[in-house]
């Protein structure tokens, strides 16, 4: 057998031990995108809606502060794995448009006490935050892709 080339099999089931982040971190992500998505519709079909948790403001803060530590560390911990530049822009860019999301409503929320000046346009809340979470459940999918195939190696 000294011509014949050995050629491992590459399992897509090999796992890495913070495969769980990032499955936790799409399904926030995930999370965050529909709130966003659905939000307007059900407060018009349930005006009663209005009045929960679902709807207050300080649920894209609360989100965050879960968001953007998970995110953190699950992508630090492939990227030090895969290096992956991708990955990092696409982490970045989701948590940004989030943090911008999360200003879009403080904003509006202000103008609504009588102060002016907004530099974010009416409904432009929902449309960052959806973005960003789109974005962050992209990146954390690319990780999970790229942590699980990276334990793969090709002898030629």
């Amino acid at each position: 057998m000294s011509g014949v080339a050995v050629h491992q099999s590459c399992h897509s089931s090999v796992s890495h031990p913070w495969g769980w982040l990032d499955r936790l971190g799409m399904g926030l992500a995930f999370i965050c995108a529909v709130h966003c998505l659905l939000t307007p519709v059900l407060v018009v079909a349930l005006p009663m809606i209005a009045t929960t948790f679902w709807v207050n403001h300080d649920f894209h803060l609360w989100m965050l502060a879960i968001v953007v530590p998970l995110a953190g560390i699950s992508m630090f911990l492939g990227c030090r794995k895969h290096h992956d530049r991708w990955l990092v822009a696409l982490g970045i860019l989701g948590i940004f448009l989030l943090f911008c999301g999360l200003l879009a409503g403080l904003s509006s929320v202000c103008e609504g006490h009588g102060h002016s000046g907004s530099v974010f346009p009416l409904g432009m809340e929902s449309l960052l935050t959806t973005l960003g979470g789109l974005l962050l459940v992209c990146a954390h999918l690319r990780n999970y892709l790229l942590c699980r195939s990276s334990d793969c190696s090709h002898s030629s």
